[in-house]
């Protein structure tokens, strides 16, 4: 929350996480007072490449317009199912598909932990053979119970729409060995900052907000590049008025381009 007109913090206001993965990882965060598709058209303006998100309707006119092509998160459509099953909901019906969606997926992700560690060739090549099927099961799966699942209505209804509506963009993932399953690896970059909030509560003004989302988009990417961030940050306060007073590229400095030297790397 921020305070922009220096009276109480209570009007409510976002942070914005982009992860870039293609020849470095980037870990951007943009601090916005609200969540509009506007937002979203300026982050990624010129971008056209894999965007994979949440379900969030907000980034649907971004894609279409950059010729983008985007995909869904596996991990946000589990969670709407295993949310039911830890609620401990009294209808056995809707507790039943939640576990039977859960199991389908976790079959999903048992292959992609054992291919982890596979060059984006393989592991295009073992998705086609084994993550296809799989995919065709919970499609023809949705198709049975749908129909039911809206009959019972509340939450079991809502997971099996979202799950219906993003199918298509749940498939992308299969198409390139490059991609991931989930998002989740973008959510651990947003955790730090979700359990600061806790400590600091609030940001006091606009300008303290945009601080804040820039020193995360410096320490996460650090983080995200093997950098040990207290390390990184002190070489570089100490190197950065050096590069500013000759009028030197900054890109040095980047945690790509780090050597070894006075930082330490996290193993």
């Amino acid at each position: 929350m921020v305070n922009a007109h220096k009276s109480k913090a209570t009007k409510k206001s976002y942070i914005w996480l982009g992860v870039g993965m293609d020849k470095y990882k980037v870990v951007y965060m943009h601090y916005a007072n609200n969540r509009s598709a506007v937002v979203a058209s300026e982050l990624f303006k010129g971008f056209n490449g894999y965007l994979q998100t949440d379900g969030y309707a907000g980034y649907n006119a971004t894609v279409q317009t950059n010729d983008m092509t985007h995909l869904a998160c596996w991990a946000h459509a589990r969670r709407k199912f295993a949310d039911i099953v830890k609620s401990g909901v009294s209808d056995l019906e809707s507790k039943r598909y939640a576990q039977e969606a859960i199991i389908l997926i976790q079959k999903l992700y048992k292959i992609e932990r054992e291919i982890k560690d596979d060059p984006p060739d393989k592991k295009l090549l073992i998705r086609k053979e084994k993550s296809q099927a799989i995919i065709n099961t919970i499609r023809e799966w949705i198709n049975t119970k749908f129909y039911k699942a809206q009959e019972l209505a509340g939450a079991i209804a809502k997971a099996f729409v979202y799950l219906n509506n993003q199918f298509a963009k749940l498939e992308v993932y299969l198409t390139d060995g490059r991609l991931n399953i989930d998002n989740n690896g973008a959510e651990n970059h947003i955790r730090p900052m979700v359990l600061g909030r806790k400590n600091w509560l609030f940001a006091t003004s606009v300008k303290g907000a945009e601080a804040i989302a820039t020193w995360y988009t410096i320490i996460e990417t650090a983080k995200a590049n093997g950098l040990e961030p207290y390390h990184y940050l002190k070489y570089l306060m100490t190197e950065f008025p050096y590069y500013q007073r000759d009028g030197r590229d900054i890109e040095a400095l980047l945690p790509w381009n780090v050597s070894d030297d006075g930082v330490v790397r996290i193993s």
